[in-house]
């Protein structure tokens, strides 16, 4: 049986942030950052891998996505202090950190900014700085992203109208998200639990609107606020090398730019297929 509950942690002015607990409850601790236009929920698809592993994943929601209240952060390292609020809320001195997409700018910006509070990091297909180049990503999301540089809340509501069409046709909106994936990716989003669990997630991104997601979008394309070589702790980087939602160079260079930060490939998986790897991936949060 997969384990998971809910909880909020509230900030100093009583507003809430969502969390979700997934995996073996007095486990190992490993705070998830998860993907944009995602949510809390992305914890479920780690339950059955932390159960087995002795651990426990700990998902927030990020300001204004899910569950959690707003709260306007000037940059990503910002998003920093409420994970520590959510660590000081479970009563866990340091965690594993493992960020996921666009949930990897925010997961190393803890390894960055709240050092004492991160025992490792674990990376999966994660977005690079806003002056790494994108030309190898996916002309939808290389087009989406770059307007969302210049124009992050249209971008936001754009996704959001997305999540519309995904409550009003699943199908259909699950037909135009496969349209640009790799082969891996399309086969994974099809299996049943896989594609419930990506649309549970999507749609809850927007519970509240698009006002988290367009938040994300800003703090993402433009400067983190966090150097990725000032990183001491250990650091392991997962990437499907069929991936073509986030530039596949950008894994490399993450590897390349964080101290002793170590490389995995993954043969033949995309950003979604990646998550069979859940076991493996999590293994590495030591």
């Amino acid at each position: 049986m997969r384990i998971w509950q809910g909880m909020e942690v509230h900030r100093s002015d009583g507003s809430a942030i969502a969390v979700t607990v997934a995996g073996e409850p007095q486990g190992a601790p490993v705070l998830l950052c998860h993907g944009l236009a995602d949510s809390r929920l992305s914890a479920h698809w780690f339950a059955g891998a932390a159960r087995d592993l002795g651990m426990r994943v700990i998902a927030p929601d990020r300001p204004g996505s899910g569950r959690t209240d707003h709260r306007y952060l000037p940059r990503v390292v910002d998003w920093a202090q409420e994970a520590a609020l959510v660590l000081d809320a479970l009563q866990i001195e340091s965690a594993a950190v493992l960020g996921i997409s666009g949930g990897g700018p925010f997961a190393a910006a803890c390894a960055a900014a709240i050092p004492g509070r991160v025992r490792s990091l674990v990376l999966v297909a994660p977005l690079g700085p806003p002056e790494w180049p994108v030309s190898a990503m996916a002309v939808g999301e290389r087009v989406a992203l770059r307007i969302a540089g210049h124009v992050p809340a249209f971008g936001g509501w754009f996704l959001g109208r997305l999540a519309d069409l995904a409550r009003r046709s699943p199908q259909a909106f699950l037909r135009l998200a496969k349209s640009g994936m790799p082969a891996a990716d399309r086969h994974a989003i099809e299996q049943p639990d896989l594609r419930d669990s990506f649309l549970a997630c999507y749609l809850e991104a927007f519970r509240r609107g698009s006002s988290g997601v367009a938040q994300d979008l800003r703090l993402l394309t433009q400067p983190w606020g966090a150097r990725l070589s000032s990183i001491q702790v250990p650091v392991v980087v997962h990437y499907g090398d069929a991936d073509t939602t986030v530039p596949p160079h950008h894994a490399q260079r993450y590897a390349e730019a964080i101290p002793g930060a170590q490389l995995r490939l993954h043969p033949g998986h995309g950003h979604f297929s990646l998550l069979a790897a859940a076991s493996e991936i999590l293994t590495t949060a030591t």
